[in-house]
């Protein structure tokens, strides 16, 4: 399978013709305002177990005292079924949330390094330090 290229006329290929522009500083503030917005989510900074926080999730999305009231009736398979799905649930839950948290971080560190390779590009071209 080949290499394809766009075509010539596709906006921003020329950066010149197409008005492309970028601003290192801007970019770098985007990652920053990123990520501040993630700490309460991911329980960082001393938020500790804010509501929606990785912490919260796991302390209080286990439905613990609904399960604690159904166990008892562990003779009744349905129940016994729906406790272990409660638990099954919680955890599957709890792990795809975390890895949602882990790819919004490395969303920001590549929207960091790419602030990085635009400062460093516009100080080569620019021929400043």
């Amino acid at each position: 399978m080949g290499e394809t290229k766009p075509p010539d006329w596709w906006p921003g290929l020329q950066a010149e013709r197409d008005g492309v522009t970028y601003n290192a500083q801007k970019i770098a503030n985007i990652a920053e305002e990123l990520r501040e917005a993630m700490k309460p989510i991911g329980g960082e900074g001393g938020y500790g177990t804010t509501q929606g926080s990785v912490g919260d999730l796991t302390a209080s999305g286990n439905l613990s005292a609904l399960r604690a009231q159904l166990e008892p009736f562990d003779r009744i398979e349905g129940i016994k079924t729906f406790v272990n799905t409660l638990a099954d649930s919680h955890g599957t839950f709890t792990t795809v949330y975390g890895n949602v948290l882990e790819n919004f971080r490395t969303a920001i560190a590549l929207i960091d390094a790419g602030a990085s390779t635009y400062h460093v590009t516009t100080t080569a071209n620019e021929g400043g330090s």
